[in-house]
């Protein structure tokens, strides 16, 4: 991938996901397009996701991953997340990734992902990673239960007396917490292009918000219509399970109290916080 990124700065757009893919068939390998803020940003099954303009960090990355298959498409999934999570730990913030690619910080949700592929063949042909980080937003107007804000992780962390903790004067610069975060990302990508697919993968169950650790979960109504929002999809089942997992297909793998194992795919669960 070329050193040189092409970084398209908007102030206002509908999506750098959907610019992104108005023009992915002309655009360079790692050309990123971010925007001050986004008319229809988009989140997962059709959520929206909530960010003041110009506070924060939205913006999407183009990468052309023709060296996988359709197949291997969650590789992509785990390079974001756990570029974001390399970002934040080096602020000093426990970064951890909520399955498939939503970045926490203790229960509270620090940055979404919308990832989006194209194929061609038998190959990979285009990945766009739609990232949405809170970076100095102090206050949510949503229903979101648990936003939080790289500014308020920062200046709690610094309130506790940790050592290492740096908070800016007033707010952080985006231009230079972008090139900062772009460069973690960039470089777990160029992990898995020269082969790394193993260490990543480790890295990302490492990383991965309450691995191994029992918990309750909504199962999701597998009939219910895609553009329906998770929280209307409940089957009515909760149950007790531990992450023990996540498949080579991005599904990820519970153990339940009697013993059983079972694959869930995206959206097949909902954690109970």
């Amino acid at each position: 991938m070329e050193k040189n990124v092409d970084i398209k700065w908007y102030q206002t757009i509908d999506s750098t996901n959907t610019q992104a893919a108005r023009e992915m068939a002309n655009a360079a390998e790692g050309t990123v397009w971010i925007a001050d803020f986004q008319t229809a940003g988009r989140g997962q099954r059709g959520n929206k996701w909530e960010s003041k303009p110009a506070e924060n960090l939205t913006f999407s990355i183009l990468f052309k991953p023709t060296f996988l298959s359709p197949a291997q498409q969650f590789a992509i999934s785990e390079v974001a997340a756990i570029g974001v999570c390399r970002y934040l730990c080096s602020k000093g913030l426990p970064a951890q990734i909520k399955w498939p690619n939503d970045i926490y910080i203790g229960n509270k949700k620090i940055c979404g992902m919308l990832i989006e592929h194209s194929i061609s063949g038998d190959k990979l042909s285009a990945s766009i990673i739609g990232i949405g980080l809170n970076l100095n937003q102090r206050e949510f107007m949503s229903d979101a239960p648990n936003p939080t804000s790289l500014l308020l992780e920062t200046e709690a962390l610094a309130s506790s007396g940790a050592a290492s903790a740096s908070v800016p004067d007033g707010t952080y610069d985006r231009r230079e917490e972008l090139s900062q975060l772009l460069g973690y990302i960039f470089t777990a990508y160029e992990e898995l292009e020269e082969g790394f697919a193993k260490e990543l993968n480790r890295e990302y169950l490492d990383c991965l918000y309450r691995f191994n650790q029992w918990h309750q979960f909504i199962e999701i109504d597998a009939n219910a219509p895609a553009d329906m929002p998770a929280e209307k999809m409940a089957a009515g089942r909760t149950i007790t399970a531990r992450i023990t997992g996540v498949d080579p297909y991005g599904c990820v793998i519970l153990e339940h109290q009697d013993g059983s194992v079972q694959t869930y795919p995206f959206k097949g669960i909902r954690y109970v916080l």
